[in-house]
Order: structure tokens, then C-alpha cells, then sequence
């Protein structure tokens, strides 16, 4: 396909040149004319051929990237010399990147292996490895933002300066950058979201929270956003409460069909307007796990463990729980337990949020002579 199009881009640029010898006075036959077409044409594709395996070879060979990364790559760069190339993995091996955050860095945003690396890619990192941004922190900034692509004096530095207003480490601030895809100073981006918050009533505090689990969500067009923290409050949630960023998080993620889908569930095990809605308050999350999810948490503690709605309005977090990996697990030795009349059922919510060491040291080591089985289990 690409010798195709190769073909025809360069058999129409030399038939043009050929009508312009013509007018020249140069006399061409079919046969010449046809030749002169052709073995050029086959030579352009030949030298393409050849740089695309080329710049293959390279990003296999010298980035470390997979095959099948490096043909997709391929298709968005030509690399016709490496020594550019080779000044980019170096700059990037001198600010402590590995070869594992180099080739997915390079496969995520292949471009960067023909950037300049002393105008355009080093600034920047000196830039962030000055204030404290290096190791894990500087490649995962680096490889899943944009900050390469935008400018240091007029973007980056304000911006790190705007977030340095809710933000006091460098690892928070990494984690920050590296959820978003940002092309101008943050404060710009951000700064009227962040106002609407403040008029409603959030503290600083609940600001920096949602700065660090959804950035993103700040660079929302401004009508947009308010319409999303009316609907928040309309809700119930306090925005005093840290609860507020959850709640924001979810009306924003849900669209009215897939909210009232996440209602009808609900409705489906018997739960009344109300009750739908003081979970929100307490564990906005709830309404943000799938339908499927949901149901079979649902099943689990209201059909199977018999519990009510006010049974699970006491715990909510219980919802949000890993089924197989802690609920399904520890509800197995806390049953034993119960059977044998070693714990009663109001043990169960406790023991199934508290660490996994704490559930050891009490249902599990403490009852190690009686039921010794346990420890296997």
C-alpha cells in the first residue's frame, strides 16, 4: 500500500517535470519518458523503503521498543540519522530514566526521538530535576503529560507555581502533572474552576484533594463545571465535607441515562429514593462502579448474608470492597468463627474493613490452637 502511494506521488511530480523539459526544447520519447518515470520512482520508493526499515530497526534496536510498537511508531517519524536520536537517549539516560521508561516513553510519543535535545528537551528537564522532580517522579511527568511539547518560560514555571498554592511536595505535584494533558499555564486552565469551588464553599484542603485524584476535571469548560457542583449540592454533600470531591468526581463521570441506570439497580433490591441517596452522601463512589459490580455486591450481603439497607447504610465503604479478593475471602473465616461460637455476626463489618495484618493478628493467629485450619484458609 505505501509503494503505491509512493508510486503515484512521485510518477505525477516527474510527469511534470517532463512536460517541463519539453518546453524547454528537450526531445523525449514514450520509451525514455516512460524509463525516466519509472526507475526514478522505483528509486524514491526504494530510498523510503529503506528509511522506514530503517527507523524500525533503530526503534527496536537502540529504544528498545516492542515489533508491533515500533511499526506504529514507524508511521509517525523518519529517522534518517541516528545522531540526534542517539543525543535524545542519552540526555534521557543522564537524568536517570531506565531503559524501560525510555522505550515507553518513546513508543508513547515518538516524536521526542527527533526533538532537539539541548533547546528543547533539556531546559525543561533541568528545569524540574532543579526543583526537586527527578527519578519516578520526572519520567512519569515526562511520559504521560505534554510537558515536553509546551513552553518552559510561558506554561511550565507559571504553572508550577500555581500549584505549588495547594500542592507541598514534589511527589504531589508529579502525580498532579502526570494525570493531565495540558497546553497553557495551568492557572488559566484552572483558575476559574478553582474560583467556582471557592464560591461554593470548598476549603483550599478539598481543592489539593481533587488536584490530585482528577486534575482534569479542573480544566472543564466553567458552565459546564458549576452545572456539575450545583448538582453535587443539590445531592446532599456538604462542601465543607472532603466527601464534596467524591461526589463531584461521580456526577461528573455519569451522564443523566447512566445515573438513572445506577438508580434502577438500586430500586431493582428494594432501595427507596432516600436511601439511594443518603449513600451518595456517605459513599459517593457506590454510584460510580458498574451496574454489574454493584448487583453482585448487592446480592452478596442483602440475599445471601440477609442483611437490610440499614445494615449496609452503616457501613458503605463495605460496597466499594474487593469481592473476591477480601470480601468472599475473610467472610470464609469469619464464618467458621460464628459456626463454632467463637465471634458473632456483628464482628463481620469491622473484620472485613480493617488491614489485612490486623485481621491476621485477631480472627486468624488468635484462634490458631482451636482452629488451626485457619492459617491455611
Amino acid at each position: 500500500m505505501l509503494h503505491q502511494i509512493l508510486l503515484m506521488r512521485y510518477t505525477s511530480v516527474l510527469r511534470s517535470l517532463c512536460v517541463g523539459l519539453h518546453e524547454l526544447g528537450w526531445v523525449l520519447d514514450s520509451s525514455t519518458h516512460f524509463y525516466f518515470i519509472r526507475s526514478h520512482s522505483l528509486c524514491s520508493i526504494s530510498k523510503a523503503t529503506n528509511l522506514s526499515s530503517f527507523t524500525l530497526d533503530y526503534l527496536v534496536n537502540s529504544c528498545g521498543l516492542s515489533r508491533e510498537s515500533a511499526l506504529k511508531a514507524s508511521q509517525r517519524i523518519v529517522i534518517k540519522n541516528t545522531t540526534r536520536s542517539d543525543s535524545v537517549l542519552a540526555l534521557f539516560s543522564n537524568y536517570g530514566f531506565t531503559k524501560t521508561q525510555i522505550s515507553k516513553l518513546i513508543a508513547r510519543n515518538p516524536r521526542l526521538i527527533l526533538a532537539k535535545p539541548e533547546k528543547t528537551l533539556k531546559p525543561k528537564l533541568e528545569f524540574l530535576s532543579e526543583i526537586g522532580i527527578s527519578g519516578p517522579n520526572l519520567a512519569k511527568i515526562i511520559g504521560d503529560s505534554n510537558i515536553l511539547r509546551i513552553s518552559l518560560e510561558r506554561a511550565i514555571i507559571p504553572s508550577l507555581n500555581f500549584l505549588r498554592i495547594f500542592l507541598t511536595t514534589d511527589g504531589d505535584i508529579a502525580l498532579t502533572l502526570s494525570r493531565l494533558k495540558w497546553n497553557n499555564a495551568l492557572r488559566e486552565i484552572m483558575g476559574p474552576n478553582i474560583e467556582t469551588l471557592r464560591n461554593h464553599g470548598l476549603p483550599d484542603s478539598s481543592i489539593s484533594k481533587l488536584l490530585l485524584l482528577q486534575p482534569r476535571l479542573l480544566a472543564f469548560k466553567v458552565d459546564h463545571f458549576e452545572e456539575m457542583v450545583l448538582r453535587t449540592k443539590e445531592l446532599g454533600i456538604d462542601p465543607l465535607s472532603l466527601m464534596f470531591v467524591h461526589g463531584l468526581r461521580t456526577v461528573s463521570s455519569l451522564s443523566k441515562p447512566k445515573w438513572e441506570m445506577k438508580l434502577s439497580n438500586f430500586r431493582s433490591f428494594g432501595w427507596s429514593e432516600d436511601e439511594i441517596t443518603s449513600l451518595f452522601r456517605k459513599q459517593p463512589s457506590c454510584l460510580s462502579r458498574s451496574v454489574e459490580q454493584m448487583s453482585t455486591r448487592l446480592d452478596f450481603f442483602m440475599n445471601r448474608l440477609n442483611w437490610t439497607v440499614a445494615d449496609i447504610l452503616k457501613n458503605p465503604i463495605l460496597l466499594l470492597l474487593s469481592f473476591e479478593k477480601r470480601i468472599v475471602r475473610r467472610l470464609s473465616i469469619l464464618q467458621i468463627l460464628i459456626n463454632d461460637g467463637l465471634l458473632k455476626k456483628t464482628n463481620i463489618p469491622p473484620g472485613l474493613m480493617m488491614t489485612e495484618a490486623q485481621f491476621l493478628d485477631k480472627f486468624v493467629m488468635q484462634y490458631q490452637k482451636e482452629l488451626p485450619q485457619l492459617l491455611k484458609l
